[in-house]
């Protein structure tokens, strides 16, 4: 649904796109969230942005308290690009979601931006945390089940690879253009056209 936009996220991120904060994070996140949002009103949407932004501009895996602002920072400038289909509400979610997701006192009273949190808290166990009900903010969240659930949680990310090397390579191909009898020469994962 967003594959430009991941493709923008993924070209400018700071770490291993492997990291705790990384691409499998990012899945993991959409799919709680997901998980989290049935039966409720909260904008799906919002949700797997949040999912995919939230960390990108982390500047390392450890402490970096300014990220969240950081990535609020760059919802703004994707959304003044055009490159964000929200409406100015949703645009206000996503920026408070992104902006406050690591402040556990932060507070919000809007079930979208309560999933994000929640959907990135209950992701903890990557890196040996469990999640504490305290927390968390929805009812769904906090229940034993939905905290194990979250910890078993198993993403098909050669499926999502595939997707996204995919969508990688028909955009590179778009920028190439060529004739029948061009060379193209590849060398070292380059491409380049040698006119014959």
């Amino acid at each position: 649904m967003f594959g430009y936009i991941h493709q923008i996220v993924v070209n400018q991120f700071q770490l291993d796109i492997n990291s705790d904060h990384g691409f499998r994070h990012w899945e993991k996140i959409e799919k709680i969230g997901i998980y989290l949002a049935k039966h409720t009103k909260a904008d799906i949407t919002v949700i797997k942005l949040f999912a995919l932004l939230h960390d990108s501009k982390r500047e390392n895996e450890f402490d970096d308290p300014l990220h969240g602002i950081r990535a609020a920072q760059f919802v703004e400038e994707l959304f003044k690009k055009r490159l964000l289909p929200l409406t100015q509400f949703q645009l206000t979610q996503l920026i408070y979601a992104c902006k406050f997701h690591s402040d556990s006192l932060a507070k919000s009273e809007d079930m979208t931006v309560q999933i994000c949190w929640d959907s990135d808290r209950l992701d903890l166990w990557r890196i040996g945390i469990t999640p504490n009900p305290l927390y968390l903010y929805t009812d769904t969240a906090k229940k034993a089940k939905t905290i194990l659930w979250a910890k078993n949680l198993k993403i098909n990310h050669s499926q999502k690879i595939k997707e996204y090397i995919k969508e990688e390579f028909e955009r590179r191909q778009r920028q190439f253009t060529w004739m029948p009898g061009d060379l193209i020469l590849i060398r070292r994962g380059k491409k380049r056209l040698i006119k014959q």
